[in-house]
């Protein structure tokens, strides 16, 4: 319970607003990932759902047939949660890892919005607005943070910086 005390009233907001964004993006890159390489059928169900959801009917591709680029999705996919926890452990570190993290999301978006022009299927335009938006997480929430620790020493943030 202290730990979460000084958690939430440490000086650096930014860079606690940080932590809890990148930990919440981790989980939403680590447990997809998962799911695409262990349950693909789920993963696709849900695709299908949002479609018919936003009123373009089913989504029939045999995706899950697919191991190649079921595995290429995992793997990317898994490869962000693990750059969002690189960057957790420590800011200062890993902020590098900022432009490929933003870049593979950034590309995955704009894949999502021409295949959406291209079949208006608007559960296509839902995830590359999404992603567009966890992008936008990415940049905004670790360059304020990082811009806010400079000068500060580690032993004032929490949790501290691991190296």
């Amino acid at each position: 319970m202290k730990s979460l005390k000084r958690f939430f009233g440490q000086p650096i907001k930014s860079y606690r607003n940080f932590q809890i964004i990148f930990f919440l993006l981790t989980l939403n890159f680590v447990i997809p990932a998962l799911s695409y390489a262990m349950t693909p059928d789920l993963a696709i169900n849900q695709f299908s759902k949002l479609s018919q959801l936003l009123g373009s009917g089913e989504y029939s591709q045999p995706e899950t047939q697919t191991r190649m680029w079921r595995h290429l999705a995992a793997a990317n996919v898994m490869t962000l949660g693990v750059m969002c926890f690189l960057m957790m452990l420590n800011l200062r570190k890993y902020r590098l890892i900022l432009f490929p993290l933003a870049f593979l999301k950034a590309f995955n978006a704009s894949l999502f919005f021409l295949d959406y022009l291209a079949y208006d299927n608007r559960a296509f335009l839902a995830v590359a607005v999404f992603d567009f938006f966890t992008t936008w997480l990415f940049v905004h929430f670790s360059k304020k943070a990082y811009t806010d620790i400079q000068g500060i020493e580690d032993s004032l943030l929490v949790p501290r910086p691991f190296d």
